[in-house]
């Protein structure tokens, strides 16, 4: 059965931005005021930006959330867990820092190899919500994501990620229904069990926000 709360997402507006970049903590309430929590524990990594007023988690950290937060650099903050990201190390580094198999917000950004290490987490891990940056350099339709490779490092260029396509197909194989996209940026999936598979015609504009680098390997996904 549709659920009609998620078409009041796209109306939710930002009156203060706190830390997040597009004032996506405004989107986190709306969800967690219709579907509760459970723990309150979430997971975000990269998570560096927790420093730099562009962060997902902050806010809820300062709310009574808990959680683990990790990144290549921790720029010197404690809550943050210096650690390189794979989809090899993934689920271990979960393990390592004692995250439940059931949680309520994942926060996935390493510019990168974001659609393997997700693919990993969700064969072991089932968090409520998930909010993951994809390539809004690529066109609609189009399903592809980097060739993995675990040491990649983001040139500051469109070559990173996977496609708005490509993780909407991840997200239905593992049970995640996508209810929003954030200003060609981020994507927003609810767990099926709470939210039941529809298309809520979620879209998005192509904008290329990072200059091209060409004759790349990409894969079709």
């Amino acid at each position: 059965m549709k659920q009609n709360w998620v078409d009041g997402i796209k109306n939710v507006t930002t009156v203060i931005k706190r830390y997040a970049q597009f004032g996506e903590e405004a989107i986190f309430d709306y969800i967690f005021q219709n579907i509760g929590t459970t723990n309150k524990f979430l997971v975000d990594f990269g998570a560096s930006s927790l420093n730099l007023g562009l962060s997902n988690s902050k806010y809820l950290l300062e709310n009574g959330w808990t959680g683990l937060l990790m990144d290549g650099k921790s720029d010197g903050n404690p809550l943050i867990k210096e650690e390189f990201i794979t989809a090899e190390n993934i689920c271990d580094l979960f393990a390592k820092y004692n995250t439940p198999k059931e949680f309520d917000l994942l926060s996935i950004d390493i510019d990168g190899n974001d659609i393997w290490v997700l693919e990993k987490i969700l064969g072991a891990y089932s968090p409520r919500v998930i909010i993951n940056e994809f390539n809004g350099c690529i066109p609609v339709g189009v399903s592809k994501a980097i060739k993995y490779n675990p040491s990649h490092s983001w040139g500051e260029n469109d070559y990173y990620g996977g496609s708005f396509t490509a993780f909407k197909k991840l997200g239905a194989k593992f049970g995640y229904t996508l209810v929003h996209q954030v200003a060609t940026t981020n994507m927003i999936f609810v767990r099926q069990d709470i939210v039941p598979a529809f298309d809520y015609g979620v879209t998005y504009t192509q904008n290329q926000y990072h200059a091209h680098s060409p004759n790349r390997d990409w894969v079709q996904y």
